[in-house]
């Protein structure tokens, strides 16, 4: 029996970037894998610009997420970091990439909606990947 990847975006506070990316794959690759979302030095709150312009985007409300610590997940496959590529090196999975994104926080609406459209991107793209190359493991 197959089952899905388990994805987890991790960024520094997991209070946005790796927030939206979480949302918008529940929203857009549920189907392909199940998505999760940490970071190293988690924020007490998610971040509210970043939820209320993720709703343009998809259905998901973050705004009652909390952040949580790399240490709270469960056993991973794939490790998607948005911005701080090797600080999370030492987590044991099959597959690992950077996204690259700037530090979006505070800056004007502009930026949080190219960070958004950059990140529902690489959904789709991750997702074609996964479905693609097989990226799916048998029990």
């Amino acid at each position: 029996m197959k089952k899905k990847p388990k994805v987890a975006f991790l960024c520094l506070h997991n209070s946005c970037r790796s927030q939206v990316a979480k949302a918008l794959a529940e929203e857009f690759a549920s189907d392909t894998f199940e998505a999760y979302s940490a970071g190293s030095e988690p924020s007490y709150t998610v971040d509210d610009k970043a939820a209320w312009m993720l709703l343009e985007y998809c259905s998901r409300d973050i705004t009652e997420e909390n952040p949580k610590h790399i240490s709270e997940l469960p056993d991973i496959d794939i490790v998607i970091t948005l911005g701080h590529d090797g600080e999370y090196l030492d987590i044991p999975c099959t597959y690992t990439e950077d996204w690259g994104l700037d530090v979006t926080k505070g800056k004007d609406d502009a930026a949080y909606r190219d960070m958004i459209e950059i990140v529902r991107k690489k959904i789709f793209e991750l997702r074609e990947r996964i479905k693609r190359d097989g990226v799916q493991l048998t029990t």
